[in-house]
């Protein structure tokens, strides 16, 4: 089943904000990978952890490091994947992946949290990341 990706854009971020949508949207979720290095797939690691809020703690600290997070939960088939990517300009996109039957309901929870509009993206899009 393809899902529909609801997403939040924040210009700046910090830990709480991160952390606060962690907890308030992904609390059932694990992430997806065992294992988080830095810089992801390519170059020299600097940094390496199983543990993703060390190694979210770590790609907030600096800005210039960007990172890409994803969450699935096998418990809730109404939203089963998780998102939060870091940009290098610290922007990030947080989001989550919801059965389309449920796009509404996220849609205004997301609404009523931020005051914003979510971005919307169907088919597996994702927001154009720097």
């Amino acid at each position: 089943m393809e899902l529909v990706d609801l997403y939040i854009y924040i210009d700046k971020v910090n830990n709480r904000i991160i952390f606060d949508f962690i907890t308030d949207w992904l609390n059932d979720f694990e992430p997806e990978y065992e294992c988080f290095e830095y810089p992801p797939y390519f170059g020299e690691t600097e940094y390496e952890t199983v543990d993703y809020k060390e190694m979210l703690s770590f790609v907030l600290e600096k800005e210039e490091r960007d990172y890409r997070f994803y969450f699935e939960n096998k418990n809730d088939l109404k939203k089963t994947k998780g998102m939060v990517f870091i940009n290098k300009d610290h922007s990030a996109y947080l989001g989550i992946g919801v059965n389309p039957t449920y796009e509404k309901y996220f849609t205004d929870q997301f609404i009523e949290k931020y005051k914003t509009s979510p971005i919307i993206c169907y088919n597996g899009a994702i927001p154009d990341i720097e």
